[in-house]
């Protein structure tokens, strides 16, 4: 019975995720329609976790959002489980720290990594399919409004978050009275 909840919680998961992205690519406008939810998402729960179970949520997510993106297949996907995967690296051993300026800096890096790992698949595979070149500067343009929306976003999301939960973090002392 447990196996079953935590497949539901599982399917459930994948399917908001993908739900909040299709939202946003389709109906915001312009600078807002950049964010990418899928993997500031998955930022945000490895952030916050620190759980190795979020790379295998990420790689499921990504699988089904390539079913959706106009790019080949597996560029999103190989570029969203290296960044996840570099950036679990980098906030166990180097930014061991989770204050609101690490974790900021941490998601800076991570989509920032993202970006230009998707890039870096998506020039390669040009030149190798024989395809005409990328728009280098409209490229820079969008890479620059998602990240920097969807780290604010993040940010924020977390800020929130980690407010939202302290608040609800109660703990009884030897007296009896409860923090908060």
């Amino acid at each position: 019975m447990r196996l079953l909840w935590r497949a539901l919680s599982l399917i459930l998961t994948i399917w908001l995720i993908l739900i909040a992205h299709i939202f946003v690519v389709n109906f915001l406008p312009f600078p807002f329609n950049s964010i990418n939810i899928t993997f500031s998402l998955l930022l945000l729960f490895l952030t916050v976790s620190q759980n190795k179970k979020i790379i295998w949520l990420g790689l499921i997510t990504s699988y089904f959002l390539e079913l959706f993106s106009g790019s080949p297949f597996g560029i999103g996907m190989a570029a969203t489980i290296i960044s996840l995967l570099v950036i679990n690296w980098f906030q166990l051993n180097i930014l061991t720290n989770r204050s609101g300026y690490i974790v900021l800096l941490s998601l800076l890096l991570g989509i920032a990594l993202y970006r230009i790992l998707f890039v870096a698949f998506l020039v390669v595979s040009r030149y190798f399919f024989h395809q005409e070149s990328l728009s280098y500067k409209q490229v820079i343009v969008d890479a620059g409004w998602e990240v920097l929306l969807s780290s604010v976003l993040l940010f924020l999301l977390q800020l929130i978050g980690s407010k939202f939960i302290k608040r609800f973090n109660s703990t009884r002392t030897k007296t009896g009275i409860i923090y908060g």
